[in-house]
């Protein structure tokens, strides 16, 4: 990645995305459920609270947040997931381990556009809530109702910050945040992706 000149934010974007791009930040007004992980946006982005906002007033939609202290995003959130550190990568593949067990996943959405659905699935088979749970700190229920709330909400916007791709293996954080869009396929609707 220094080769390329870009750092691990953007490598683990790219990752998971296939391109350093996603919706317009003023979508997330026609989200349903969004989720601030790792950025304090109450007090580093006034926009993106704006569009959350309008969401939550127009749409009753939950805002969830993630990162790994208690902040003005956390106190504002109705779902707050407090992480320890570095540990972002290990709560996203238990989510998508969630997803992909109890029928949350866009099979379909997957077979066309990732890499290797059959492989993602394989390699999470192990990943369940019991293990995220050591490593995260959170409790297996917290990480469940998470998944659940994230995968039966197809207008589900990740807003990812940069705090967590600043650690060890900070882009494959970021990675693996960033499959959980490609995961449900909230891709295909407006309000939705990362």
């Amino acid at each position: 990645e220094f080769a390329t000149g870009i750092g691990n934010t953007d490598a683990g974007f790219v990752m998971g995305t296939g391109a350093l791009r996603g919706p317009d930040p003023r979508e997330m007004a026609k989200s349903d459920c969004v989720v601030i992980w790792g950025t304090n946006a109450v007090a580093t982005q006034v926009n993106v609270m704006t569009w959350v906002s309008r969401a939550r007033k127009e749409r009753g939609a939950k805002l969830v947040h993630i990162d790994v202290y208690r902040n003005g995003t956390a106190e504002a959130a109705d779902v707050f997931l407090m992480v320890r550190p570095g540990t972002d990568g290990a709560l996203a593949a238990s989510v998508a381990h969630v997803l992909l067990k109890e029928g949350y996943a866009d099979r379909a959405y997957l077979r066309r556009y990732a890499d290797d659905p059959a492989g993602l699935e394989a390699h999470l088979a192990t990943r369940d809530p019991a293990w995220a749970a050591r490593i995260t700190g959170l409790s297996e229920i917290e990480i469940i109702e998470f998944a659940r709330l994230y995968g039966s909400t197809r207008r589900s916007y990740i807003r990812v910050g940069y705090g967590f791709s600043r650690s060890r293996n900070g882009a494959v954080q970021m990675f693996a945040v960033t499959c959980l869009p490609t995961v449900t396929g909230a891709w295909k609707y407006r309000g939705g992706g990362a």
